[in-house]
C-alpha cells in the first residue's frame, strides 16, 4: 500500500486551506491541484478521489476519506465536522499544522537516534564475536565450543529478533492508537503514559475546542457542536463524555452541566471557564481563548517528546551495551582463568 509522509500530507492540506479560503469551489480546486506538475502517484489518487466523490453527491469529508487508503478516520472526522460547520478552511488548515507538528517531531527524534542506533549495531556484532573468540581458545586439540559460523549465526539472529520486536511494538502502538479514538479505555492507559500522554491530551483538547467553536460560530444546536467535536478530538474518552454531554443537552441542560457529567474527561479550569463563558454569553470568545492555549500546550508537549524520547532511547541503548560489554569481560576472564590454569 501507497504511503505518504507527514510532510507530504501538510502541503495537501495546505493547498487545500488556501484554496478554501479564497472561496473557490472543491471541484474546481481539485482540478487546479491536479493539474499541478511532479504529482505523486498518491496525491493524484487524493485529488481525483476527492473529486470524484464531490461529482457522485458525497460530502466532502466523506469523499476525501474514500480517496484513498492514505487518509486516516481522523482526517475524515475533522474535515467532516469543519464542513458541517460551515468553516472547512479552519479543518484543512488545523490538519494542515497537526501534520507540519508530526513532521518536524519526528524529524528531531530520527535525528537523535541516529547515534544510539549506530552504537547498537556495532556492540551487538562486535561482542558477539568476542565472545565467540574467547570461548574457542583451548591448549588442546578439543574442538572450540562455538565456532564462527555458529557466532555470526547468533549475531544475525540477535539482530533479527531486535527488528522482530520493534516491528511488533510499532504495529502494536498503531492498533492501541486507532482503538483509542472510540475505546476510553485505551486512551485513559496511552495517556497515563510520560511525555507521550501529555501531548495527546493536548491535541485532542485542541482539536474539541476547535470544531467545537466552528460548529458554535455556525449556529449549530450545542448537542450536535458536542457529537462533532468528540468525534473530531480523536479520543475515546472525550468521544465517550460528548455524547453523554449531548444526551443531556438534548434533554435541555445547560453546556457546563453537559460537561461537568464527565468530571474525568475535560479539565476543571476549562468546566469551569466554559461555565462562566456561557452565564456571560461570552463562549465564542472563551473556546477561542481555550483552543489557542491547547495549541501552545500541543506544540510544546510534542518540542519535549521530541527532546527526551532520543535520550531515553539512548540510556536504554548504553544499559544495553553495558551488559554487552559485562558479557565480553566474562568470556575474557574465562579466558584468563583458563591461560592460568593451563600453567
Amino acid at each position: 500500500m501507497a504511503r505518504l509522509s507527514a510532510k507530504a500530507k501538510q502541503r495537501i492540506y495546505s493547498n487545500l486551506e488556501k484554496y478554501a479560503r479564497s472561496g473557490m469551489g472543491m471541484e474546481k480546486t481539485c482540478q487546479s491541484l491536479l493539474d499541478q506538475p511532479r504529482l505523486r502517484a498518491v496525491e493524484k489518487r487524493i485529488y481525483s478521489g476527492l473529486l470524484s466523490g464531490i461529482q457522485q453527491g458525497k460530502s466532502i469529508g466523506a469523499a476525501l476519506g474514500d480517496s484513498s487508503p492514505v487518509i486516516t478516520s481522523l482526517e475524515e472526522e475533522i474535515i467532516s465536522a469543519a464542513e458541517a460547520g460551515g468553516m472547512l478552511d479552519r479543518g484543512f488548515s488545523h490538519l494542515s499544522e497537526y501534520f507540519r507538528r508530526l513532521h518536524v517531531t519526528r524529524g528531531r527524534i530520527l535525528k537523535g537516534l541516529t547515534y544510539p542506533i549506530i552504537l547498537l549495531h556495532i556492540a551487538i556484532p562486535v561482542s558477539t564475536l568476542a565472545v565467540s573468540v574467547f570461548g574457542q581458545f583451548s591448549f588442546d586439540s578439543s574442538e572450540p565450543k562455538t565456532s564462527y559460523a555458529e557466532a555470526f549465526e547468533q549475531m544475525g539472529m540477535t539482530m533479527l529478533l531486535g527488528y522482530l520486536g520493534v516491528a511488533l511494538l510499532l504495529a502494536w502502538s498503531v492498533l492501541l492508537v486507532r482503538l483509542a479514538r472510540r475505546s476510553a479505555v485505551t486512551d485513559q492507559f496511552l495517556n497515563r503514559i510520560p511525555l507521550i500522554g501529555k501531548a495527546r491530551r493536548s491535541a485532542a483538547m485542541e482539536r474539541f475546542t476547535q470544531v467545537f467553536e466552528i460548529f458554535l460560530l455556525a449556529g449549530k444546536k450545542i448537542s450536535d457542536a458536542l457529537r462533532g467535536a468528540g468525534k473530531a478530538s480523536a479520543s475515546g474518552v472525550l468521544h465517550e463524555a460528548s455524547e453523554r454531554g449531548a444526551r443531556l443537552a438534548e434533554e435541555g441542560e445547560s453546556l457546563s452541566s453537559a460537561l461537568n457529567a464527565s468530571p474525568y474527561a475535560f479539565p476543571d479550569d476549562f468546566s469551569r471557564g466554559i461555565m462562566a463563558a456561557e452565564e456571560s454569553g461570552q463562549l465564542d470568545r472563551e473556546l477561542a481563548e481555550w483552543s489557542r492555549l491547547y495549541s501552545e500546550n500541543t506544540k510544546e508537549a510534542m518540542e519535549q517528546v521530541a527532546e527526551w524520547a532520543p535520550k531515553l532511547f539512548y540510556w536504554a541503548v548504553l544499559f544495553f551495551v553495558a551488559f554487552l560489554i559485562i558479557r565480553s569481560a566474562i568470556a575474557y576472564r574465562d579466558l584468563l582463568m583458563n591461560l592460568l590454569n593451563g600453567f
